[in-house]
């Protein structure tokens, strides 16, 4: 069997990450330095550095004490590092350096779930009508609001939307998610209705192929669309201080929810990779949002529609 010391195959596993699972470098950086910090504690406690078929389960174990006890770590970094060992092994006993993993039989620590903050639905009636309807960016931001909170969009899939991207016959949007995977997300016509009448106003000058342009006719940023959403925020005087691009993802996923929508299906149109991410919101108040649920496809309409 192939040896190889602890560096020499954590530089092949960044590889592996990058080319093969085409993971995002924040992604590669945040197991580097999980497995960069594990390095180092097996250094000082063998005295050198180690090849991986040294490493047992103990010396993990005593690894997550330390990091526990001496460095305070709360349960969701524990869980973080313990799913960056676990997965840097597994590529081990896939190319042959180990015939089992270590990780394979630490548990992660039980960590308190917090339910996701979203908008009820007077609060998104109130962001929904804080756009000036009479301006070309406040047509603009009203689309981008309607797009995030009646799609489920992450902020950079928005970012990313191009012309070509949206489907007006067939109402629907490709949009290009975390891995570079595609999923197709159905518009519905509350969103249709937003995107057609930014399209009438959009600058015939816009230098983008995207379907959101800023004020010199480039695509938006992510910080740009953060920006949006705070301003309406802040002037649709809602008083939750969190709400964000991300936060508009929870109340579509919520409002699905409460709608008795099937969480595998939830799961498809959030783009999520596990059903773990999607099931958070299944710990929802039902009673408080019921109504809200009842008349989810009026709430994007204006007064004068």
């Amino acid at each position: 069997m192939a040896q190889a010391v602890f560096s020499d195959i954590m530089y092949e596993f960044d590889r592996f990450l990058e080319v093969e699972r085409n993971l995002s470098p924040s992604t590669r950086s945040a197991y580097r330095y999980d497995l960069q910090k594990f390095k180092e504690f097996l250094i000082r406690a063998e005295g050198t550095e180690p090849s991986v078929r040294r490493v047992t389960i103990q010396h993990i174990k005593d690894y997550l004490g330390y990091l526990q006890q001496q460095r305070h770590y709360k349960s969701t970094t524990l869980s973080r590092t313990i799913a960056s060992l676990r997965v840097f092994f597994e590529y081990c006993v896939q190319r042959g350096y180990l015939e089992q993993s270590p990780a394979a039989y630490i548990h992660n620590p039980k960590m308190p779930r917090k339910l996701p903050i979203y908008l009820i639905e007077s609060e998104l009636r109130q962001l929904l009508s804080a756009p000036d309807p009479s301006d070309t960016w406040g047509v603009r931001d009203y689309a981008i609001l309607v797009t995030l909170a009646f799609t489920g969009m992450r902020r950079q899939e928005l970012v990313g939307l191009d012309l070509a991207s949206v489907d007006l016959i067939r109402q629907t949007a490709k949009v290009i998610g975390k891995g570079s995977k595609e999923r197709l997300i159905p518009l519905n016509h509350i969103v249709m209705q937003a995107i057609n009448s930014w399209l009438e106003v959009r600058p015939a000058t816009a230098r983008s192929e995207a379907l959101f342009v800023n004020r010199m006719g480039g695509r938006l940023t992510g910080r740009s669309v953060y920006d949006i959403v705070r301003k309406y925020v802040r002037r649709a005087g809602i008083a939750k201080r969190k709400i964000s691009p991300h936060k508009l993802r929870h109340t579509f996923a919520t409002l699905l929810h409460l709608s008795e929508v099937d969480i595998l299906e939830i799961q498809k149109l959030l783009g999520h990779a596990s059903i773990t991410s999607t099931q958070i919101y299944t710990h929802t108040n039902t009673q408080k949002l019921r109504t809200a649920v009842e008349r989810l496809g009026e709430i994007g309409l204006r007064e004068n529609d």
